[in-house]
């Protein structure tokens, strides 16, 4: 990689070491591409520097030791001090051989679906933000979704990252609010502005402009879910608004890739929410809840045509069980 890389070699750079990692079976090599206090934050738990990232790389190979990790689309954005940011669609297939961290080997071929956002600086990811539906993974396996979110709830975690979950759950709830504007940004002019107009649509008041940003034909990958067709997506996501009610939501990071005659738009955000009905199962708690999830949307003619979104219900489930344990 060049003193100063250029989007392409980022693109390049995220791809190549995914590969080396865990198609060619070197783990090892996450000592040279993480840095030794990297932070790698999920929903469900953290993972603290290089070392602990490498545990955790052997641990899932030896679980799913024919896994793919394959590389969807990257979609790379410059900081301001001369880091990039990278926002990696992956998609997972594999087949449980041995123990992994919900259970037993079940022998089951599954298919995940994980966002990867991560912060290259010098030629090493400091930071990372990694959002995987685990409650997909966990049905695939065969396990009871609310027998694990219960061990998952009860077991204990890091101060640093309950520490973690109440501080962004704040410093979401202090974001201003946007002044209300009808119209819709050009997501090449300015991406933040569409994320943030569309997202915020989607999950809190539901606007023109919000609907008129998805083409009549757009279809919505929600990690094993498929929605076919505008009207069905906003049905899907008032679906969720009933039983996830988000008080306020930030874009944190937004990017643009062109590609061909279109363009992949990436936007990072999170949500303060509370649990106001049924969620997987689980009835109304009025549980404070944390959210954080990753959209990537193919823009063709300034119009959504696909969108990929994920976030971990699993983890949410975990957040109301230990919320009525508390309680």
């Amino acid at each position: 990689m060049t003193e100063k890389p250029s989007s392409e070699e980022i693109v390049d750079y995220i791809l190549r070491i995914t590969r080396e990692i865990w198609e060619d079976r070197n783990p090892e090599l996450v000592m040279r591409y993480y840095g030794p206090k990297a932070r790698i934050h999920m929903l469900g738990g953290i993972m603290r520097g290089a070392a602990e990232v490498t545990g955790n790389t052997r641990a899932m190979q030896a679980a799913f030791p024919d896994r793919l990790v394959i590389g969807e689309d990257v979609v790379c954005s410059p900081l301001e001090d001369g880091a990039w940011l990278s926002s990696h669609r992956i998609r997972s297939p594999m087949t449980s051989r041995g123990e992994n961290a919900y259970g037993p080997a079940t022998g089951r071929k599954v298919t995940t679906y994980v966002f990867a956002d991560c912060v290259v600086r010098d030629g090493m990811i400091t930071k990372e933000w990694l959002v995987r539906d685990n409650l997909s993974l966990v049905r695939q396996l065969g396990l009871d979704p609310r027998e694990v979110a219960q061990r998952e709830a009860e077991r204990s975690h890091p101060a640093e990252h309950l520490r973690w979950l109440a501080d962004e759950r704040k410093r979401v709830l202090d974001v201003p609010l946007h002044p209300a504007d009808s119209a819709s940004p050009d997501p090449q002019q300015d991406p933040w502005g569409f994320a943030r107009k569309v997202l915020s649509g989607l999950w809190q008041a539901p606007s023109e402009s919000c609907e008129v940003a998805y083409a009549p034909y757009a279809v919505l990958s929600d990690s094993a879910r498929e929605v076919a067709g505008a009207s069905e997506i906003l049905s899907h996501y008032a679906t969720l608004r009933e039983s996830l009610k988000v008080l306020r939501l930030s874009v944190d990071h937004a990017g643009l890739q062109p590609r061909g005659g279109g363009c992949t738009l990436a936007a990072r955000w999170t949500a303060a929410a509370e649990h106001t009905r049924e969620f997987e199962g689980l009835p109304a708690s009025r549980a404070p809840l944390f959210i954080m999830g990753v959209t990537h949307w193919w823009l063709s003619g300034g119009r959504v045509a696909r969108e990929w979104t994920i976030l971990d219900r699993l983890a949410l489930m975990e957040q109301i069980l230990r919320h009525r344990k508390i309680a």
